[in-house]
């Protein structure tokens, strides 16, 4: 403690690398969050995309509300989805490498994944047969258009 006393630079220094140590490790054991509650991507604004169809389409009030509710409904059902089916790969990995591997379950519950990204795909045909009905026939020819773009901004990004 004599040296510490003696040497307030040192003092300092030590209490600054326990502070940083400190905060690295609540950055590293924390969840970021800036992560949205429902699973989406935060450098993925729905809201910059329903402006972009806002004004692309000429889409009225009534129908950026419709396709907001669209969005969210979707989402709601794609993340319960999401989870089961995660829920599912664990059980069959736990299965597979398992010292005694039950072959008839494993491919129970790998059906039961393909049923459930079945029902996600579904889920993103109802989606549009949706959209199609909110939208005019001269706003869904513009889409046609626009799916390509969407698509693009909604792939991962390479760093």
């Amino acid at each position: 403690m004599d040296v510490l006393k003696q040497n307030k630079l040192l003092f300092r220094l030590i209490i600054l690398l326990v502070v940083m140590n400190l905060a690295i490790v609540a950055f590293l054991i924390f969840p970021k969050s800036s992560n949205p509650a429902d699973g989406r991507r935060p450098d993925r604004n729905i809201e910059e995309i329903l402006s972009v169809l806002k004004e692309e389409l000429q889409l009225s009030p009534a129908q950026v509300s419709q396709l907001k509710d669209l969005r969210e409904d979707f989402f709601l059902k794609e993340s319960k989805l999401k989870k089961v089916i995660k829920s599912q790969r664990d059980s069959m990995n736990e299965l597979m490498f398992n010292a005694q591997t039950d072959t008839g379950l494993v491919k129970a519950i790998a059906k039961r994944v393909s049923e459930n990204e079945f029902k996600m795909e579904m889920l993103r045909f109802d989606q549009a047969k949706t959209l199609k009905t909110i939208c005019t026939p001269l706003q869904m020819k513009k889409f046609e258009v626009l799916v390509i773009d969407i698509r693009d901004y909604f792939k991962p990004r390479k760093k």
